[in-house]
């Protein structure tokens, strides 16, 4: 069997394509998205699963373990209920580090959701944006911490 070594071209071209498809994809929002189209089920799951945060530079420890259990409970209780999971990353650090950063946060809340007892079926898919898609512009703390989340949105709402 032939071992694959990634070399710096598949990387770059890995990024590139990363990159390509942020870019050609819509540039909807999750937070600041209007959800009047969406369907009653979606306008449920945005009303009541909430953004998980993270410290800086983490990605396997949440600020606040009660949003992301409350986000398992509510999500037990409503199994038809459908959801994609999206990480970010504040805009420090380069574009590489904070893909991975985002990938590996949304990957985290995944794995604790199923494990709380969340049907992984429900789960589309958990992904990293990095950090494209800012919520807001400030080069301060406040807005830093806006940018270091994971959002659980539904797909019909993108």
């Amino acid at each position: 069997m032939r071992n694959l070594v990634p070399n710096k071209r598949s990387w770059i071209f890995c990024a590139a394509f990363l990159i390509a498809v942020s870019v050609l994809l819509p540039a909807s929002n999750a937070v600041a998205q209007d959800n009047t189209a969406a369907s009653p089920q979606a306008q449920e799951v945005t009303q009541n699963v909430k953004q998980v945060y993270f410290p800086f530079n983490i990605y396997n420890r949440v600020v606040d373990p009660a949003t992301l259990q409350a986000n398992a409970d509510w999500l037990k209780q409503h199994p038809d209920a459908h959801l994609w999971i999206q990480g970010y990353a504040d805009i420090r650090g380069d574009i590489f580090y904070n893909l991975v950063l985002s990938y590996r946060r949304a990957q985290f809340v995944k794995s604790k959701l199923v494990g709380q007892g969340v049907n992984q079926s429900q789960i589309g898919f958990a992904t990293g944006w990095g950090k494209l898609y800012p919520v807001c512009q400030a080069t301060d703390d406040s807005c830093y911490q806006q940018q270091r989340r994971v959002d659980i949105v539904p797909p019909d709402t993108m």
